[in-house]
C-alpha cells in the first residue's frame, strides 16, 4: 500500500469536497492559495500549513518556513525552517535570525533534511516580522538566506479566515476580543476500508486488439476528447496497452492511456462489470498508476524544482474514493518541494 496513505501525511487550485462515502462525513473542503512567495494549504481535518520562500533573485540560496497550525481555539503554531541539505555550512548547523535589525538567536538545522525547529518565542516573534517589508535574514559561517515577506500578510490572513480566526483572540494577523467558541473545530481523519478487493493476474491488450477498440469505444462515452484524446484519435504510442486488473468477483479495473504532455502522461481508470460491457464507475483520466486496490496520479508542473501534484483513491467495496490530494505549487528550488502541504487526508485500512 502506498507510503502515502499508510502514514497519512499530517504535515497542494481548489476547494475540494469530500466525498460523501467515506466513513466519516466530513464537511471541512480543502483549501490552496498563492500570494507572492508564501503559499496556503488547509485540509479537510481544518489543519493549515503556510509556507514561505525566499524571493526569486535569491534562488541560488533557498530557504522554506513551514507555518502549521491545527483547526481549534487556542492550538499553538509551530515553525520550521528549511535550507537544502546540500548547502549546510560543514563547521556550523546553527542558522542565526535577524529580525527587523535584531537577533533571535538560533535554530539547528538537521543535516540530513536541513530542517530545523523554531522555539516558541522565535515563532511569536517571527510572525510580526513578516508582516513588514523587510526580509528575515538567517546567517551561518558568513553565508546568508533571505526568508521573503511579500505575499505574508494576505496569506496569513486567508489562513485566520479559514479557521475563523478574524476577531478572536487567536488570530496571527487580525487580532480582536472575541472569543475562540466559533473557531473551527478539529474533524477527525477519515477512514476508507478496502473491502472486497482480490488481486489477481492483470490481462494487457496491444490497443489495435479487436478487444481493446471495442473498450475504447464504450470508455469514451464517459469522458472528453479534451480529457482523453488518445481515446478518441485512436493517437496510440506502437507500445500502448489496455490493461484490464482484477478487483473483485463482480467487477475489473480497466486502464487506457488517454494524454501525452512534454513532461507528463494521464492514464484513464474506469470500473466495470465482468463481462467489460458497462462502466460502473468513471474515475480520472489523469492518472499514472494502479496497485493493490489504489490508484495513484502524479503529475509535475514545471516550476523551479519540478513542482507538481498527488492524488490517490481506493476502493471501499463499492467504488473508488479519493483519499489525498496535495498541490506542489511553489517549490522554489527545493526538488519535488520543501513540505506536504496537503489539501485532503485520509486513513486506508484493508479489511480481509
Amino acid at each position: 500500500m502506498h507510503k502515502n496513505t499508510i502514514n497519512t501525511r499530517l504535515g497542494l487550485a481548489v476547494g475540494l469536497a469530500l466525498l460523501s462515502n467515506l466513513s466519516f462525513a466530513a464537511e471541512i473542503s480543502g483549501l490552496h492559495f498563492i500570494y507572492k512567495d508564501w503559499e496556503l494549504a488547509c485540509d479537510n481535518t481544518g489543519a493549515c500549513r503556510v509556507a514561505g520562500y525566499q524571493a526569486d533573485e535569491y534562488l541560488d540560496r533557498p530557504i522554506s518556513l513551514l507555518l502549521q497550525r491545527a483547526a481549534g481555539g487556542n492550538t499553538p503554531v509551530v515553525g520550521r525552517v528549511k535550507i537544502v541539505k546540500e548547502q549546510i555550512p560543514i563547521s556550523s548547523k546553527q542558522l542565526e535570525i535577524l529580525m527587523l535589525g535584531q537577533s533571535y538567536g538560533t535554530v539547528s538545522v538537521d543535516e540530513k533534511t536541513g530542517e530545523g525547529k523554531l522555539s516558541k518565542g522565535q515563532t511569536e516573534a517571527l510572525l510580526k516580522a513578516v508582516q513588514s517589508t523587510q526580509p528575515i535574514v538567517w546567517k551561518a559561517d558568513g553565508l546568508e538566506w533571505r526568508l521573503s515577506t511579500a505575499g505574508a500578510s494576505a496569506v496569513l490572513l486567508k489562513f485566520d479566515d479559514f479557521q475563523k480566526r478574524i476577531g478572536t483572540t487567536s488570530a496571527l494577523i487580525r487580532k480582536g476580543t472575541q472569543s475562540n467558541d466559533k473557531v473551527l473545530k478539529t474533524q477527525p481523519l477519515p477512514l476508507t476500508q478496502m473491502k472486497h478487493y482480490q488481486r489477481g493476474m492483470a490481462k494487457r491488450l496491444n490497443v489495435n486488439d479487436v478487444q481493446a477498440k471495442r473498450l475504447a469505444l464504450i470508455l469514451k462515452k464517459t469522458t472528453s476528447k479534451e480529457d482523453c484524446w488518445a481515446l478518441y484519435d485512436q493517437n496510440f504510442l506502437s507500445e500502448d496497452q489496455i490493461t484490464i486488473y482484477p478487483l473483485n468477483r463482480q467487477n475489473m479495473v480497466v486502464e487506457a492511456p488517454c494524454w501525452l504532455g512534454a513532461y507528463n502522461y494521464g492514464y484513464g481508470y474506469w470500473v466495470m462489470d465482468k463481462s467489460l460491457k458497462q462502466i460502473q464507475q468513471f474515475v480520472t483520466t489523469s492518472a499514472s498508476s494502479f496497485s493493490e486496490g489504489q490508484i495513484f496520479a502524479t503529475q509535475k508542473g514545471r516550476g523551479i524544482g519540478d513542482c507538481g501534484t498527488q492524488d490517490e483513491w481506493a476502493w471501499n467495496g463499492n467504488r473508488f474514493v479519493k483519499t489525498y490530494q496535495v498541490i506542489q505549487a511553489q517549490c522554489k528550488g527545493f526538488v519535488g518541494g520543501a513540505w506536504d502541504m496537503p489539501l485532503l487526508i485520509s486513513k486506508v485500512r484493508e479489511v480481509q
